[in-house]
């Protein structure tokens, strides 16, 4: 809404630029995108001056434009509050909720309407031992990729950084797998057992068979000379380098590759449908910590990491939802639900030490 007021603005100066005598004319238009009040305050009176001086401003089109610039002298001033308050609430995230601010919309995997509905929530995370839970926290985003890091750091908060420094590894689904995460758990020196994106349907013999000739994981890679070969056995060179930052403010680095000549390829078609020679894209960064991740989790150890977590870390969620019942939480506000689910998490543990 902020970015509509702004282009009304800037509507009403070029119309009153547009019937404006010559040397009324402004030649340097005001930065409207200023959030300022003032600033704002000022063009709109510059701009009344020029339609109150013009005998066009008197027709139609000059009615229409004096009754919206009305509109932004009587509103501009409390929307523009309005909209600096739900800025700052919003902070990084997408939406938040009227009735709990910290919330923000999610969608829910049980979902009575069976219609994907977007509720306020708040996205748990847990670490398990043997189903007892030893570190939780409550995160803003629906995505699990970008909340390891905080949790980890919470983890180490609870339990003192010599502790903290005795966990060799960290097993998790592929929600988790990213190269911010990967390099997060290298730096920590933490061996990580963690799935990315496309590690389960490589396993699937049909999807290595469809994708084995043509997709650039499978092209030869020439690493001394940095070069890739294609299907037909023509160089991809590189031709340049660039950076992608991501939402947490993580920078990747990517490599270009390009073929030279594809005219004239009987593997055209089937190779990829551009109407100019195959280019790829490259994270080698992540494709290396993908390569280790993969040895690692095709080993006999990562084998049975793999196995454990389904029933280390699922029977927890499923415990307490259906169980005991707790699938929503009863109080509003961050600071509070962190109490509310740390409340259940240790009746979880009791219970289990009980048993």
């Amino acid at each position: 809404m902020e970015a509509l007021l702004f282009d009304l603005i800037d509507s009403e100066w070029r119309y009153a630029q547009s019937i404006a005598s010559d040397e009324d004319k402004d030649p340097q238009p005001p930065e409207f995108r200023e959030i300022n009040k003032e600033k704002i305050q000022k063009t709109v009176e510059n701009i009344n001056q020029k339609l109150k001086g013009s005998k066009i401003a008197d027709k139609k089109g000059g009615a229409q434009a004096k009754a919206k610039l009305n509109y932004i002298r009587n509103n501009f001033e409390k929307n523009l509050d309005k909209y600096q308050q739900q800025e700052d609430i919003l902070a990084e995230r997408g939406s938040y909720s009227k009735t709990d601010t910290d919330a923000t919309f999610m969608r829910m995997k049980e979902d009575h309407m069976k219609n994907g509905q977007l509720k306020p929530a708040y996205n748990a995370q847990i670490s398990t031992e043997n189903q007892f839970i030893l570190n939780y926290t409550l995160h803003q985003t629906p995505a699990d990729t970008n909340t390891l890091a905080s949790h980890l750091e919470n983890f180490k908060d609870n339990i003192g950084q010599e502790k903290f420094c005795e966990i060799e590894s960290l097993t998790a689904d592929a929600g988790y797998g990213s190269e911010e995460n990967y390099e997060l758990l290298e730096k920590l020196e933490i061996e990580a057992f963690v799935k990315y994106n496309t590690f389960d349907k490589e396993q699937d013999e049909n999807y290595q068979s469809k994708n084995k000739t043509f997709s650039k994981e499978h092209l030869h890679y020439n690493r001394e000379k940095d070069f890739y070969v294609c299907p037909m056995g023509q160089r991809m060179e590189k031709k340049h380098e660039s950076s992608k930052t991501t939402k947490t403010g993580f920078e990747q680095t990517l490599s270009h590759y390009k073929t030279k000549n594809c005219q004239g390829c009987p593997l055209r078609s089937m190779c990829h449908q551009s109407k100019e020679n195959r280019s790829i894209e490259r994270n080698h960064n992540l494709e290396r910590h993908k390569e280790l991740t993969r040895k690692r989790l095709k080993s006999e150890e990562g084998i049975e990491k793999r196995k454990k977590r389904c029933y280390d870390v699922e029977p927890v969620f499923a415990n307490l939802k259906h169980n005991h019942h707790f699938k929503r939480f009863m109080l509003k506000s961050l600071k509070k639900v962190e109490i509310e689910f740390g409340l259940h998490a240790l009746a979880h543990n009791l219970r289990k030490k009980v048993a």
